[in-house]
């Protein structure tokens, strides 16, 4: 008897099977641009109008496409896109609609990007957009080298030369346009000026969430690469990135990396992995003694002692909650200046800003995408996969004492699409797409039962 071969169609939006005729490939170079550009988009000043643009590029390529495929968190980031819309009934004045605005197009770019990602399957690959994240690791911990050596230099962009003066007068557009390389603190009392690397971000705890999202993928990059060259290079470059790191003096940074690297190892070793766990903890381990040994601690203390921001953001946090009771479900459209603190509430955690500009029922969808990304990818297992995962699982932790900017959006989305992309072919196949690194393809499934695929990876 003959084995008849059948090809199975991709689930769109709506359930039904899409037939494989009736949608085109999805060009890769709107997304990839957004990734490889970013230092071309930072050095320009043009990184304020990118999400906005690619993510319209992306939007007409999607609407052309037709019938949509989705995955786990899709929904959930649109629905709470919707909820960020609604929220626009807060807003009181010219500028602060201007605040709003850029802030909805970043996050529905964002989510543009995450849906462009699982509907390119043809055209795009796990591989690619790592490589893309690697260019990002590169421009972080470059610019951070920078900003150490450098700090007191801030770049005017072309942008910035024909910029109308009202939107310079905006604190984050003059940031973004007008970058400086590092945040220079003098609080008082101390000897000498803390100099903590800022740019490619605003700020240098924009600066510590991207290296702590970050490195780890760059640790599982080096794990697949081929050459011998490349390795070495990127051994260099992970180890030469520890000292931006330090200078940071970055709290925050520190727990993130301390999450990330005791979920992978914790995900190994419940999946009989002893072995790679017990050296994801013997490096966790090194790491720790050589930021000790370096004195990355002490300069922690140090300046705690000068500024207490623990304590700090107590205040601010529960002037935060106490503003946001005031109007729980639709918030305050954007954070808002607190003259009695003298900082804006909703500025210290994405959480927290998530709370106060959007209300209660915005915080709750965003923890929604979140938690329907990591119930769902779960059954996943590979090494990367295993990355992706925790490095949701670290955001959820994490945004509750650190901001999310668009670029941290963006390399959030697309891992959670990653692992998305990657289970359906799941589903469809019993392949891992993260496991195979290969160009996706329409999978091909025969009538006879096919053997279990390996639900365990056995070596890094």
């Amino acid at each position: 008897m003959s084995l008849a071969t059948v090809r199975r169609a991709p689930r769109g939006l709506s359930g039904r099977r899409v037939a494989p005729h009736a949608s085109v490939d999805l060009p890769a170079w709107p997304l990839l641009a957004w990734l490889y550009g970013f230092p071309i988009f930072w050095v320009t000043g043009f990184s304020l109008f990118a999400p906005l643009v690619l993510g319209g590029v992306m939007l007409f390529f999607l609407v052309m496409r037709g019938r949509l495929q989705t995955a786990p968190g899709v929904l959930p980031w649109f629905a709470f896109l919707a909820w960020v819309g609604v929220c626009a009934v807060s807003l009181t004045g010219f500028l602060q609609a201007v605040g709003f605005a850029q802030r909805t197009a970043d996050l529905a770019a964002v989510g543009v990007a995450i849906l462009y990602y699982v509907n390119a399957r043809e055209t795009i690959t796990p591989k690619r957009v790592l490589g893309g994240f690697a260019v990002l690791w590169t421009t972080v911990v470059v610019l951070g080298t920078l900003g150490t050596i450098f700090p007191d230099v801030r770049i005017t962009t072309p942008l910035a030369q024909v910029l109308p003066g009202s939107l310079l007068s905006n604190e984050l557009v003059r940031e973004l346009v007008q970058p400086r390389l590092a945040e220079v603190q003098e609080p008082w009392g101390v000897e000498e000026p803390f100099v903590r690397p800022a740019a490619p971000f605003p700020y240098t705890n924009s600066w510590g969430m991207a290296y702590a999202m970050l490195t780890p993928m760059m640790v599982l990059v080096w794990t697949k690469l081929s050459s011998r060259a490349l390795r070495v290079l990127l051994a260099i470059g992970l180890a030469g990135s520890l000292y931006p790191a330090v200078q940071t003096s970055n709290r925050g940074m520190l727990i993130a990396l301390g999450v990330f690297t005791v979920y992978i190892g914790v995900r190994h070793m419940l999946a009989g992995n002893g072995k790679v766990g017990l050296v994801v903890f013997g490096a966790l381990g090194a790491v720790a003694g050589v930021l000790a040994a370096t004195g990355a601690f002490a300069a922690i203390a140090g300046r705690q002692e000068y500024s207490d921001t623990t304590t700090g953001r107590s205040r601010i946090y529960e002037a935060t909650f106490e503003k946001v009771m005031e109007s729980p479900l639709v918030g305050w459209a954007t954070p808002g200046m607190d003259v009695s603190i003298g900082i804006a509430l909703g500025t210290q955690g994405y959480a927290w800003t998530l709370m106060y500009s959007y209300g209660l029922v915005g915080l709750a969808v965003f923890l929604v995408f979140l938690a329907r990304v990591l119930l769902a990818t779960w059954r996943l297992h590979s090494a990367t996969a295993y990355v992706l995962h925790g490095l949701v699982a670290t955001v959820a932790v994490t945004i509750w004492f650190y901001g999310l900017g668009v670029t941290q959006c963006l390399i959030l989305g697309l891992s959670a699409a990653m692992l998305g992309r990657s289970l359906q072919r799941f589903d469809e196949s019993g392949e891992q797409e993260l496991e195979t690194w290969q160009r996706a393809r329409v999978a091909r499934v025969t009538t006879t039962p096919r053997p279990a695929p390996p639900r365990v990876l056995q070596s890094a």
